[in-house]
């Protein structure tokens, strides 16, 4: 199956001396280097992806600017996205949270670039459920998305949730809460939004308090000298970005907050 595949492009074309920075330019004769292929999948605002459309969001227009044409980003399924890495067959691994299990796999970035507070979803009325006790919670039907990370909290205490059902997207999830097949769905805002919107649920499930934990969402690279040295070229670049006029636009365009210290 073809993937879909775009130039990481901005438009605004600002930063042609970190770009400068991401990929220098070859000497007269001497073929240019390929670009650094950054893989992805669906996380709202950051990365969005539809069949037959170049990729959209915070992490494409974050990485244009720094490396200009030296970089393209493709929509993969998650699952796959993080093989490629692991593999070496991509460069940049776009907004993983950082676990222990995954930095086993992969280089992180210093710096975050987002943040999310990952939360229990109820139906309104109904956010009592959750009161921050996962001891309440060893015989209620709940949902989570496979693959996501929730942080250390939720992975200690995974195995007593006796009625935990994964499903594949956030989507499901919210259904599942609104036909009452579930009592709770773990998630987080910037995910659920818009799909609340979509469906017509936002005035039947609601967050519940307090939050799970906060994450945030890194890029990878894989565990090798030149992802190591790419890791380091990135850190570099981005505390110039972050510094510069143009950052705070970029993440008030996409409304993600923009992250204070990393994390």
């Amino acid at each position: 199956m073809p993937t879909r595949r775009a130039w990481c492009k901005t438009g605004l074309g600002w930063m042609g001396g970190l770009a400068m920075a991401g990929s220098a330019a070859a000497a007269p004769g001497t073929p240019a280097a390929p670009p650094l292929r950054a893989v992805g999948s669906q996380f709202s605002r950051i990365f969005e992806g539809t069949e037959g459309q170049p990729p959209k969001g915070l992490a494409v227009d974050l990485l244009g600017q720094m490396f200009g044409d030296g970089v393209r980003c493709e929509w993969v399924p998650w699952s796959r996205a993080q093989l490629m890495v692991e593999q070496g067959e991509a460069d940049i691994l776009i907004g993983p949270y950082r676990t222990p299990e995954r930095e086993a796999r992969m280089l992180f970035s210093v710096r975050s670039f987002y943040s999310d507070a990952m939360a229990w979803y109820a139906r309104r009325g109904e956010e009592s459920r959750w009161s921050g006790e996962f001891s309440e919670l060893a015989q209620v039907p709940v949902a989570a998305v496979r693959g996501w990370a929730y942080g250390s909290r939720f992975e200690r205490l995974k195995p007593s949730l006796a009625q935990l059902t994964w499903v594949q997207n956030v989507e499901s999830g919210l259904q599942m809460l609104a036909r009452r097949r579930v009592e709770l769905f773990a998630a987080n805002d910037r995910n659920c939004l818009p799909v609340l919107q979509r469906l017509n649920l936002g005035d039947a499930l609601t967050r519940c308090s307090p939050p799970l934990d906060v994450l945030h969402g890194h890029m990878a690279f894989a565990r090798s000298a030149s992802g190591e040295a790419l890791a380091q070229r990135y850190d570099q670049t981005v505390e110039r970005w972050l510094r510069g006029p143009d950052a705070a636009e970029l993440y008030r365009r996409w409304g993600v907050d923009k992250p204070v210290t990393a994390g």
